[in-house]
């Protein structure tokens, strides 16, 4: 069985994080928790955003609930645009707080797209919607969470400019990023 097209979609989770992760760790912890500008959110809740994704795709995608202390950690539904009530973190999480949540949720991800051959790509999965069921295939879904990072890398580089914060790419700077785990 295949996995050429499941290597690349893998590789493309990999590489779109890494890139995220460039360019925000210049970033303190008090500059990922105060909005850039009145009327935004904190570049950290759009970063636990991210989390919340994997999350939400690899439920839909793996048919399996994921545990209440990841969605928790990773303020599921409750900071970045909640569809209740917001309930942010109190104080700026660690740095740390952000690069773990980041890397646990993307391995919990890709080691499902690990366990998939070229041919379950083209399987579909029904996602329950308030609009009707909505019938996806999984490759559809992977590509769906490396073009909305790439959305919300976007504009959380923008915010950073605005706010004037250099990322390490204005920087020039391609030092190791310690917020990337092996």
């Amino acid at each position: 069985m295949s996995k050429e097209q499941t290597g690349l979609l893998k590789w493309m989770l990999e590489d779109i994080r890494e890139e995220t992760l460039k360019g925000i760790c210049t970033l303190t912890e008090e500059q990922l928790f105060i909005p850039p500008y009145a009327g935004e959110y904190p570049i950290g809740s759009y970063v636990l955003h991210l989390c919340e994704v994997d999350i939400h795709w690899l439920e839909v995608i793996s048919g399996e609930k994921l545990s209440d202390e990841l969605k928790d950690r990773c303020y599921f539904d409750r900071w970045f645009d909640p569809s209740g009530e917001s309930a942010p973190p109190q104080s700026p999480p660690s740095l740390e707080y952000y690069a773990s949540a980041l890397h646990d949720t993307r391995k919990l991800f890709l080691d499902h797209v690990s366990g998939l051959n070229d041919d379950d790509l083209e399987k579909t999965v029904t996602m329950k919607s308030k609009r009707g069921d909505l019938n996806l295939t999984k490759k559809w879904i992977i590509y769906h969470i490396i073009e909305h990072e790439a959305h919300h890398r976007g504009q959380m580089f923008m915010l950073m400019r605005q706010a004037g914060w250099k990322n390490a790419h204005q920087m020039n700077d391609r030092k190791a990023v310690w917020w990337i785990k092996d």
